[in-house]
């Protein structure tokens, strides 16, 4: 039987060393429905020499049969730089590969080439050791040997091989030169064709390339536990591969194999594997279906990066959007919600992160942390989205007090019925839009608006999301207009008496009145 709760699956994820978060977030959705044995039994098929290990990290390092090598504790008292040598292509080749679109590629014997075609891109985690040095501006010897080593090893033909960290200049843009910056978005953009022309796009996981089996079963598993699936490059560089290998301590295996294995499964019993099928799913191309910004939400809601622009940048090739230099990440989600007029208004009203500073101001600002529930209800109009909604007025603030990190209110509203609601506002809300909202209140120009009305969610297990918005001065012709503070939850269970109407939820600023 499953556990009757996801804490012990939790903690047994944890106890193999998987990320925290991660394991929150799986023992919570795709293995909630599992049985501790079978994830105790799938995990020690992962076999590292010790806690931490990854191969990159230290490829030239290995374990024997007496024991470790004690060098694996302080690798830097055995190697110099003098002893390294720092592998980087010539300036001009990388500006070329921009010019003439092509993928700058490497064989093992250091040749460089410009392709088109018959090549392998790689897609891995960077904090897993596969890192450009930024001090010598390349990857270490020993590193780009163990890439070819890993794909002979693993019977994976690939004479030409690109990857990210040899052709892309730095990685740290706070360091980085104008001119390195701009060549980094000028590769980034030339990304769609890289990853979609390889023959095939090579998935190297630290932990999945550690499992010892070939069950397709347990090397899902082990993708949806691994690094690979919480990152936010990752994501478009599967989304673009025309053909994905996934690479395991014994061989390879085809990612569409692993996605339609799922899928069978799932049809047979949905509870344990719909969730995980779905997960890895929403990650192959589908020329036919495209790609949204609910799609983007759903795949990424748990994917992170270390560089905040990434947030937005991450997705502009898969979008087929160019980056810009100097742009923003705010000014990068504003390009992807001008493009997806169609699809943005879908997720208005999700609850996890900040309203956006410019225009629209009512969309979530981040993709990364999102909950709620997708809705088509609402129409990308010239001024703002409009459509139906159940509201009361907020008369008075009663109490503000912290919830689990987050922000909670209880408010009076100006209605009949139960007259009091809380609200709990995410971890990351803005300090200025909630003390703005609070100003408003005490104006009275403040409303809680929902989708779904109160009465729907009293014997639900679910919130209901809000937004709380302040209605703007227009002529009596316009209708409500309002503009957007921040979104909450709803977690009080009382049925309040609201009012369904039209609002148009203006792109711009609550503190300005548009006439």
């Amino acid at each position: 039987m499953p556990a009757s709760s996801w804490l012990p699956i939790f903690e047994a994820l944890t106890r193999y060393g998987i990320n925290r978060a991660t394991a929150e977030d799986i023992a919570k959705n795709d293995l909630r429905n599992w049985e501790l044995e079978e994830i105790d039994c799938m995990l020690k098929k992962v076999k590292v020499p010790y806690r931490g290990y990854c191969y990159f990290r230290a490829p030239f390092l290995r374990a024997s049969q007496e024991g470790l090598d004690f060098r694996t504790w302080w690798p830097s008292v055995w190697a110099s730089d003098q002893d390294s040598r720092w592998i980087s292509p010539p300036r001009e080749l990388m500006h070329r590969s921009v010019q003439e679109q092509a993928a700058l590629c490497v064989n093992a014997k250091g040749k460089w080439s410009l392709k088109t075609s018959g090549y392998v891109a790689l897609s891995h985690v960077w904090i897993e050791g596969l890192q450009r040095d930024n001090e010598h501006s390349g990857l270490l010897d020993e590193k780009f040997r163990a890439i070819f080593a890993l794909l002979n090893d693993r019977h994976i033909k690939a004479e030409w091989v690109w990857t990210d960290v040899l052709v892309i200049p730095g990685s740290n843009p706070a360091k980085a030169s104008p001119a390195d910056e701009m060549l980094t978005i000028d590769i980034i953009n030339t990304l769609p064709l890289i990853y979609s022309n390889a023959d095939s796009v090579i998935i190297i996981d630290a932990l999945v390339l550690q499992l010892h089996s070939s069950n397709l079963t347990d090397i899902a598993m082990a993708l949806v536990c691994g690094q690979w699936t919480t990152r936010v490059w990752t994501f478009q560089e599967i989304k673009l591969a025309q053909r994905a290998l996934v690479v395991t301590a014994t061989g390879f295996h085809d990612y569409s194999e692993i996605v339609r294995h799922l899928d069978v499964l799932a049809a047979g019993q949905p509870a344990r594997y719909r969730r995980m099928y779905l997960r890895l799913a929403t990650l192959e191309k589908n020329n036919e279906r495209g790609l949204s910004i609910p799609d983007i939400v759903m795949a990424c809601g748990a994917r992170r990066s270390g560089q905040d622009i990434d947030y937005a940048r991450a997705f502009f090739p898969v979008l087929g959007l160019k980056w810009e230099f100097g742009m923003t990440r705010e000014e990068g989600m504003q390009v992807i919600y001008q493009s997806q007029k169609r699809h943005a208004p879908r997720i208005a009203c999700f609850y996890g992160a900040p309203r956006m500073k410019v225009d629209p101001i009512w969309a979530p600002s981040y993709f990364h942390g999102l909950e709620g529930m997708v809705t088509d209800s609402l129409v990308w109009d010239d001024r703002g989205i409009r459509g139906e909604w159940y509201l009361i007025r907020i008369s008075k603030v009663l109490k503000k007090f912290p919830h689990s990190r987050r922000t909670a209110f209880n408010f009076e509203l100006d209605c009949s019925g139960d007259t009091i609601m809380q609200c709990v506002l995410a971890a990351s809300e803005d300090p200025n839009a909630i003390k703005a909202m609070e100003s408003a209140v005490e104006r009275g120009q403040t409303y809680v608006i929902s989708l779904v009305p109160s009465e729907d969610v009293l014997g639900a297990e679910w919130a209901r999301q809000a937004l709380i918005v302040k209605r703007t001065e227009v002529g009596e012709h316009d209708g409500f207009e309002a503009a957007v503070y921040c979104a909450a939850v709803i977690t009080s269970r009382q049925r309040h008496e609201e009012d369904k109407t039209s609002i148009l939820l203006r792109h711009g600023n609550p503190t300005q009145d548009h006439g």
